[in-house]
């Protein structure tokens, strides 16, 4: 950009606006009136390069300065700071750190994340504070308003509802809680209480901007993947901020956030880099498990219903939040670590935790987070160990096939149960059939897990006899590409990854083009989920393979799809 800069010592934003800065710190008070994000007074940020990046993030302020100043030209009450939205009250409480009451007494809340706009409390947190002699409501309501209410900037909101509206179904295409199961409205008030959490719902909010809303010029498109990098770096800083302290309130919230960084790092990457994300949630929940899971710091009333039977509904909303957040947090961990064992060719991390997680009895429904249910995941994860024992055998040289028969007996019969019990739900007589079973044959998450049975099946051939003699799987193939073509709606498909590549593996030559036409389109084929894109190339690298080198296996198949987690 030519000309020089107004101000040799102020904020980097000021600098950049050719304005006065009135350097206050940690943020300029023209940033901050502005609701524009103030770079601060650190080194020379990277996208200032007299270049495209710079005019990129130009624009994006102007753009920002000009709604604000029409918002405060046509606004009410003259002393109101228009650059803020409100949100609901926060009451007043002491740190976590300085209650001795325990657990129960102490979790309730953390402050509210951190905005880039407005003043700074003496924790790093934003709050509002108007002066003695401002109101921004009528006299009336002002006096039941707290003193602690605070703020959002316009932007920060924006991105906050893409991550909501956007980003977490796209996460969790299965999961629709009823009204009656209070929707997602858990999901918004921990976001809000979490620093770390806040920071990454930003990036992800940023993400989607960047990556799918149209633009009349790419400036606003390199403006918004700064602004992407920047939520991104706020949210490692303050997860790392949050590590630090011992407080076992803060571990459940640790583990939330750890678990989104695995959904942002598999998004926005190559697919390789949300290993140490799930690895590090996985070891954390283990030495939860391990020792007293009150090291999660949840409130007592919270493990009386999670661990005891107890009914949610007599509840506070405190712990109906902490509840869900346990259950769907955990449901999401065990669901992913089975599936990121399948291509790893190793066993699930938290196999020990199988029997009580997914038992009939569990609190944690799979089917509600993930659209399976719990009976066929178990087995999926069960051959996944089978393969990691066999693959340990063979290693030490002392592999002995019988010792496996039985465990895989098991499995086989567990999964032939499964479609058994498919079977008897279809084939149940018209006059007993009520209104309510038969909307339950066409229940989404009975079609899901009627997929991953398939996949299980699938799985344990290949891990038994490999490609050889596909003939004997057309029984199967025929039934599943049926159920694919003439039972499967488009919608459901995101939900299907995992079952899909299994039977794709086994494609016959006339099916091939579904799997090519279904990775290679929408829904499958999303630009914010850039993982997806590596799905077809490494089927058509089996198909090729399978035919062409003799013993080709699933040993191979994991190989090409090393670091490729199936959602």
């Amino acid at each position: 950009m030519s000309g020089p800069l107004r101000s040799k010592q102020g904020c980097w934003t000021c600098r950049l606006r050719k304005k006065k800065c009135d350097e206050n710190h940690p943020l300029c008070s023209l940033c901050t009136s502005l609701s524009i994000t103030c770079y601060g007074y650190g080194p020379r940020p990277e996208w200032m390069d007299n270049g495209e990046r710079e005019r990129a993030v130009a624009n994006s302020i102007k753009e920002i300065v000009k709604h604000t100043s029409r918002r405060k030209a046509t606004t009410q009450h003259p002393r109101q700071r228009d650059h803020v939205i409100r949100i609901a009250p926060i009451p007043s409480i002491a740190p976590e750190e300085s209650s001795s009451s325990g657990p129960a007494s102490n979790r309730q809340h953390d402050t509210p994340p951190p905005s880039d706009h407005g003043s700074f409390q003496e924790d790093g947190v934003q709050s509002m504070q108007d002066g003695p002699n401002e109101s921004v409501l009528p006299q009336n309501v002002d006096q039941l308003v707290p003193e602690s209410t605070f703020s959002i900037s316009v932007q920060e909101t924006t991105l906050l509802m893409h991550f909501l509206d956007d980003i977490f179904p796209l996460q969790y295409p299965m999961y629709k809680p009823t009204a009656l199961e209070g929707g997602r409205g858990w999901l918004l008030p921990l976001v809000l209480r979490m620093k770390p959490l806040y920071y990454a719902a930003l990036s992800f909010g940023a993400h989607y901007r960047a990556t799918t809303l149209p633009t009349t010029s790419p400036t606003s498109q390199v403006a918004a993947r700064i602004e992407q990098g920047k939520q991104f770096e706020n949210c490692i800083n303050a997860l790392n901020q949050l590590s630090q302290q011992s407080c076992p309130q803060r571990k459940l919230r640790i583990v939330t956030t750890v678990l989104q960084l695995v959904f942002y790092e598999l998004f926005t990457g190559d697919g390789e880099t949300w290993q140490p994300q799930l690895s590090a949630a996985v070891n954390m929940y283990r030495r939860g498990c391990e020792g007293d899971i009150s090291r999660f710091g949840l409130a007592e009333k919270s493990r009386a219903v999670l661990f005891e039977g107890f009914p949610l509904t007599e509840y506070e909303p405190e712990v109906v939040e902490e509840v869900a957040n346990f259950r769907f947090m955990f449901g999401t961990m065990i669901w992913l670590d089975i599936l990121s064992s399948v291509t790893a060719g190793t066993a699930p991390n938290l196999q020990h935790c199988h029997s009580s997680v997914m038992a009939s009895t569990s609190s944690t429904k799979l089917e509600d987070i993930m659209g399976c249910k719990h009976d066929v995941m178990l087995q999926i994860g069960r051959i996944a160990a089978l393969y990691a024992q066999k693959t340990e055998a063979l290693q030490r040289g002392g592999f002995d096939c019988s010792s496996l028969e039985d465990i895989v007996d098991d499995i086989s019969r567990k999964i032939h149960s499964g479609f058994a019990d498919e079977v008897l739900v279809e084939l149940i007589p018209p006059g007993v059939c009520s209104p309510t079973t038969v909307n339950a044959l066409l229940e989404p998450r009975r079609l899901v897990t009627r997929m991953y049975l398939y996949m299980a099946a699938i799985y344990m051939r290949m891990l038994v006899q490999g490609f050889h003699n596909l003939e004997g799987l057309d029984k199967t193939t025929s039934e599943v590409m049926a159920l694919l073509q003439t039972q499967t709606p488009t919608d459901l498909l995101p939900s299907l990854v995992c079952p899909l590549f299994f039977v794709g593996c086994t494609a016959r030559e006339e099916d091939k083009q579904y799997f090519r036409n279904t990775f290679s389109s929408p829904p499958l084929l999303n630009p914010l989920l850039k993982h997806r894109g590596r799905i077809l190339p490494i089927l058509e690298e089996i198909w090729s393979k399978r035919t062409t080198i003799l013993g080709f296996g699933w040993p191979d198949c994991i190989e090409l799809a090393k670091n490729l987690l199936l959602i």
